[in-house]
C-alpha cells in the first residue's frame, strides 16, 4: 500500500466520522430546544398557578438555570403571555398573578407588602384628614385616598379605624402598654 492510499482512507474514515459528529450535533441541539420548551411551560405553569409551593418552585428552578447560564424566560414569557398573564407581574408575588385580560379579577391584597413606617404616616395623616371638621374638602380627599388604595389591593381602614379611635377615645386602658 502506497502512502497515498493510506491517506485517502484517513480521510475517509475522517469525513463518515464527521458526518456522524454532525448528525449527532443536530439531534442534540433539537433535543436541548425541545428540553427548553418543555422546561420553560413547566416553569410559566408554575407562575401562573395559584398554589404558593408550586409558584416558588417555578421561580426558584427559574434562578437556578439562570445561574447555570441555561435561561428560558424567553419561552416562559412567551408562554405567558399566549395565555393571558402578565410575565412581569408572575415574577413579582403569588397575589399578582391575576389574567391581564380580566377586568373583574379581584385585586391581589398587598396591604402585608406595604413597609410598617409607611403604611402608619399614611394611616396617621388621613386619619387626621378625616376628623378635620374645618375643611370638609379634606375629608372628602382622604376618603378618595383611601378607597382608591382599596381598590389597589392596599386596604388600610382597619388601621385608619385603629388610628381614629385612638385620636377621639383615646387608647383602650385594657391595653398593655407595651
Amino acid at each position: 500500500m502506497s502512502t497515498d492510499q493510506t491517506e485517502l482512507e484517513n480521510v475517509t474514515v475522517a469525513v463518515s466520522i464527521l458526518q456522524d459528529m454532525r448528525e449527532a450535533n443536530i439531534l442534540l441541539r433539537r433535543r436541548e430546544k425541545d428540553m427548553r420548551e418543555l422546561i420553560g411551560t413547566h416553569i410559566a405553569k408554575g407562575l401562573a398557578s395559584r398554589d404558593g409551593d408550586r409558584w416558588t418552585a417555578a421561580i426558584e428552578l427559574s434562578k437556578a438555570l439562570d445561574d447555570a447560564e441555561c435561561n428560558v424566560d424567553r419561552v416562559v414569557d412567551g408562554w405567558l403571555e399566549e395565555h393571558g398573564w402578565d410575565p412581569r407581574s408572575a415574577y413579582k408575588s403569588l397575589a399578582s398573578l391575576t389574567p391581564a385580560d380580566d377586568p373583574w379579577a379581584p385585586k391581589p391584597d398587598i396591604t402585608p407588602d406595604i413597609p410598617e413606617p409607611v403604611r402608619r404616616i399614611v394611616t396617621e395623616r388621613l386619619a387626621g384628614m378625616l376628623l378635620d371638621r374645618q375643611d370638609d374638602w379634606h375629608a372628602e380627599q382622604a376618603r378618595r385616598f383611601a378607597f382608591a388604595l382599596k381598590a389597589e389591593g392596599a386596604d388600610l381602614t382597619p388601621d385608619i379605624e385603629k388610628r381614629i379611635t385612638a385620636l377621639t377615645l383615646g387608647t383602650d386602658p385594657a391595653d398593655p402598654p407595651f
